[in-house]
């Protein structure tokens, strides 16, 4: 769910008595295993979410952005711990909300029941698209549809025609997002690269032609409508 969808006075009731706290970039606002006893929603900046698996590779499992509410599944199971860590992409500002609080108003209000019911369906479901298109692909395969939906989700169209990626990914970033080393990440960048396709600058990757990108399209049709 994102709170920017929500009617300014059912937002304000959400997050009445919330409490807010700065974040440094790179700083965790939970790790795997802390008590998952409240919810988070970003008000400014960007934060990814990471899970690690027995060997202590990690995977990015999503970025959540302005108003976007996180940490919101494992609350609702009493006594949880968290599966996941939350790591800040750049300063930010994050509202923290008891989950017992948090509970008591999606009870009191259908309509932010409404939208928080749809906000989880359409996360698992995006989910479920990603796994479904990335099986089996390739390492390459991987990268051009994870570079198209950043794109996607964060582009910055320029007036020559590129688009770059407003997010500030290191390649270790984006080696846990395809599920790769960083060094074969870096290699195959470099491959785009060398091809004409996109531009690295400093933790920022510009599309250099965005429709080699099938995800990246959809961005640009939106602009276009």
């Amino acid at each position: 769910m994102n709170v920017l969808e929500l009617a300014a006075d059912v937002r304000d009731r959400l997050l009445a008595d919330a409490k807010r706290t700065s974040v440094a970039r790179g700083e965790f606002v939970y790790t795997a295993l802390d008590a998952a006893d409240c919810v988070y929603v970003v008000e400014s900046g960007r934060f990814k979410i990471v899970r690690s698996n027995a060997s202590g590779s990690e995977s990015i499992v999503g970025i959540r952005n302005r108003g976007d509410i996180f940490g919101e599944i494992t609350w609702m199971m009493p006594g949880a711990r968290r599966t996941t860590s939350a790591v800040a992409l750049d300063p930010g500002d994050v509202a923290r909300l008891d989950a017992g609080t948090f509970e008591r108003r999606l009870r009191a209000d259908s309509v932010l029941a409404g939208s928080f019911a749809r906000g989880i369906a359409l996360r698992l479901s995006a989910i479920e698209r990603e796994l479904t298109e990335l099986a089996g692909k390739s390492v390459p395969g991987r990268l051009v549809d994870v570079l198209g939906r950043l794109a996607s989700e964060h582009g910055e169209p320029a007036g020559d025609g590129t688009l770059r990626i407003a997010l500030s990914l290191t390649h270790k970033d984006l080696a846990d997002l395809i599920g790769t080393s960083r060094e074969t990440l870096t290699k195959e960048l470099s491959v785009l690269a060398d091809v004409g396709l996109l531009r690295v600058e400093h933790r920022t990757i510009v599309l250099l032609q965005p429709r080699a990108f099938p995800f990246a399209v959809r961005r640009e049709e939106r602009a276009e409508a």
